[in-house]
């Protein structure tokens, strides 16, 4: 194991970044990085010098991404809590990283409490609140396109992404029953889910289905 490709590839990743960007001459003098090999490029944790920021790292992207003979744009870099310290991500594509900057944060996974304590593992107001909020989001969006409206493409995939992640993660604290009828209450044409979500939560056919009575 000690001797394996992937080992390889980690210390090659370390040994560009210690000639290249922590050398005397580099924009990053000191830093260090700590690498794993990704199927997209790689990622890693960069611990830097006395006086460097997280700024300056973004400052150098660029620079980063031409040290390991990355196209101009691939570096996506995530400021951390403690002192000193960043997360890059070296994609080998430039698409690569502007997928993973359009990812559809924050998703519903309970960072969204700040003043509340959640009680449980199971869902709560807030979450259906806010899935609520995404879904009618989206469904203003998605009507804006059927109907022939001026939309904003981005906005549309945007919004649709984030309605996706939040019923993905709250289906994990929640019965597929609560998640349907949540959207059936938005008044979501089943044509406007991702096909696979849809099944999961056995979303109706009808154009205009009929809302459950409450329990």
């Amino acid at each position: 194991m000690a001797d394996s490709a992937y080992r390889r590839d980690c210390d090659a990743l370390r040994a560009v970044w210690q000639d290249r960007i922590a050398g005397e001459d580099g924009p990053l003098p000191g830093s260090t990085l700590d690498p794993l090999v990704t199927p997209q490029g790689w990622c890693g944790h960069v611990h830097l010098a006395e006086g460097q920021r997280a700024g300056t790292v973004i400052d150098v992207t660029a620079e980063i991404a031409k040290a390991f003979d990355l196209p101009e744009g691939s570096i996506v870099v995530r400021t951390m809590a403690e002192h000193r310290q960043v997360f890059l991500w070296g994609y080998s594509t430039k698409s690569g990283a502007d997928y993973h900057l359009n990812w559809p944060h924050p998703v519903l996974d309970g960072s969204e409490f700040v003043d509340i304590k959640r009680q449980s593992n199971g869902t709560t107001l807030l979450d259906l609140v806010q899935l609520t909020t995404w879904a009618r989001a989206h469904k203003e969006s998605w009507e804006a396109i059927r109907t022939g409206r001026d939309a904003d493409v981005q906005q549309f995939v945007r919004r649709l992404n984030r309605l996706r992640a939040g019923i993905v993660d709250i289906l994990t604290r929640a019965q597929p029953r609560q998640v349907r009828e949540l959207l059936m209450r938005v008044g979501l044409d089943r044509a406007s889910l991702p096909k696979d979500l849809a099944e999961a939560i056995e979303y109706p056919h009808d154009r205009d289905p009929t809302i459950p009575i409450p329990r």
